[in-house]
């Protein structure tokens, strides 16, 4: 299983959430608060990847590994601009 833990500020601070194999739209009426709101995350499990737009499309970003990212953009992330993200199990 994969896991991650989306934080909505710099250092793991603000709202989070744990999504455990993808999330296609952030943006989804029923669910709608990390939409452009990422700033840190922690993964425990599986290889991650971002993506600026809905249903894993636009800008795409590196995959990342377990560990703790505490700032989006020193990994090449803009802020607060991930709509999409999905995992591969490992």
């Amino acid at each position: 299983m994969a896991h991650i833990i989306l934080f909505e500020h710099i250092n793991f601070r603000g709202q989070h959430k744990h999504v455990f194999y993808e999330e296609s739209n952030l943006a989804a009426a029923d669910d709608n608060f990390f939409n452009d709101k990422i700033s840190s995350f922690v993964i425990l499990e599986g290889n991650w990847t971002f993506w600026r737009d809905i249903n894993f499309s636009g800008t795409k970003s590196a995959r990342f590994g377990p560990g703790r990212y505490n700032w989006v953009e020193s990994v090449g992330i803009p802020n607060d601009s991930v709509s999409s993200l999905s995992a591969i199990r490992g």
